[in-house]
């Protein structure tokens, strides 16, 4: 049966069905795409709920942190700060920097470095919060890239190539280098949690990140973030090291 499309009969009844057809259709579409933007609003309501929610994007697109982390750790500077505000026990600490990140604390150690090597002996550490890190992990290249990426002579390592080692506060991974006849570097990563030591108020983690290098054997490489070192408390007749109030996170 062949239509005649200048029919009014035909074209104006079939032109409101369409168009009633396509309201209705739009009314549940602006409903879905409502919900969408409450949710996503929700989310960004608070610093931790908007990181969460814009990490979850970012990986998506391939990065690992949220941006507001980023843009912080590119903006924020650091300053000098007392030795005695360090968050772990340092006697050797030539200088100690600090820079606040919101939702996470970071210094940074610096220690001599009585050997050739370039760059600095240097202990990075961040108080950690579930809004700055996904505690659940403890992932090579997010740690490294956190801290500014690797120093000499690690730049090529990579996680298939780190060491395991264990003492009384846990678990740790390292890498070590010889260089020439009396030079040892060591890179060290370790995570200590509550169960493992006293944190700064507010912390659920401290991320930790050494390169030292030293004219000697690989304990005394190893010596900075040992357990021993990393106690609060020292061994029987040596002083308590508490943690400074003023090294808990703010924000």
């Amino acid at each position: 049966m062949a239509v005649d499309r200048a029919d009014p009969t035909f074209t104006r009844p079939a032109l409101r069905r369409g168009f009633a057809l396509l309201t209705g259709f739009r009314r549940p579409l602006r409903w879905v795409l409502g919900l969408g933007l409450a949710a996503v609003l929700v989310a960004a309501c608070t610093e931790g709920g908007g990181n969460r929610f814009a990490t979850g994007l970012y990986r998506m697109a391939g990065s690992q942190r949220a941006p507001s982390m980023e843009v912080r750790e590119h903006t924020v500077e650091f300053a000098v700060v007392p030795a005695s505000r360090a968050m772990i026990h340092a006697p050797d600490a030539v200088l100690v920097l600090q820079r606040n990140l919101g939702s996470a604390l970071e210094q940074r150690i610096v220690l001599a470095n009585p050997t050739a090597m370039r760059g600095d002996n240097i202990i990075h550490i961040r108080a950690q919060t579930d809004a700055s890190a996904r505690l659940s992990e403890f992932n090579f290249e997010e740690i490294t890239t956190r801290f500014g990426g690797l120093p000499a002579p690690f730049q090529r390592l990579t996680d298939g190539a780190l060491l395991s080692g264990e003492d009384d506060l846990g678990s740790y991974v390292y890498a070590r280098e010889t260089i020439g006849t009396n030079t040892l570097c060591v890179l060290v990563l370790r995570r200590l949690t509550v169960g493992a030591r006293p944190l700064p108020e507010g912390a659920q983690a401290l991320d930790l990140m050494m390169r030292n290098c030293v004219q000697g054997s690989l304990e005394e490489a190893l010596e900075p973030l040992s357990a021993r070192a990393l106690s609060v408390s020292g061994s029987a007749g040596e002083a308590v090291y508490s943690l400074s109030p003023h090294a808990a996170p703010r924000g």
